[in-house]
């Protein structure tokens, strides 16, 4: 899925996505994939490590994880930094999300249905909560994602 239509996802879940490309560029990377997601989601501070925290995890630890996976990647320079694209992860992570908004009921994509999402993530997501003891049972149950994270 490419996120084109903001009206797809909750107003938090969008902030988050818009941030990715900026994230990306500004650790010189030339594809957006689902870390630079991770890190925009917790840099907001709001619903993603809420959850984390009621899940046991240390935000914190999380954050530094998150960030040297980032720093490991392949940097680009030049002219070319200037543009960035999806890559396959964020995709795939993207229609995991859209799979479980189905799934829930729910009219958007949220914040939740992303990190639940993250629990499939080859690239990074599946072994970034293996790290910190989480799965899809220790992360968001649905409880009425709308009421939590109101679209606009």
């Amino acid at each position: 899925m490419q996120p084109t239509n903001p009206e797809q996802f909750t107003e938090k879940a969008w902030e988050a996505l818009v941030r990715t490309p900026e994230i990306a560029k500004q650790f010189q990377h030339q594809q957006i994939e689902s870390e630079h997601l991770m890190l925009a989601l917790l840099e907001q501070e709001g619903l993603a490590s809420s959850i984390f925290n009621k899940a046991g995890v240390n935000v914190q630890k999380l954050h530094e994880r998150t960030i040297d996976f980032i720093n490991r990647q392949p940097k680009v320079s030049g002219a070319s930094s200037g543009s960035v694209y999806i890559g396959h992860s964020l995709e795939r992570l993207l229609d995991r999300a859209e799979q479980y908004r189905k799934e829930f009921g729910d009219e958007y994509i949220s914040i939740e249905h992303l990190i639940l999402a993250f629990a499939k993530d080859d690239r990074f997501g599946k072994g970034l909560f293996q790290e910190f003891g989480l799965d899809e049972k220790k992360t968001p149950q649905h409880h009425s994602t709308d009421s939590r994270e109101s679209k606009k």
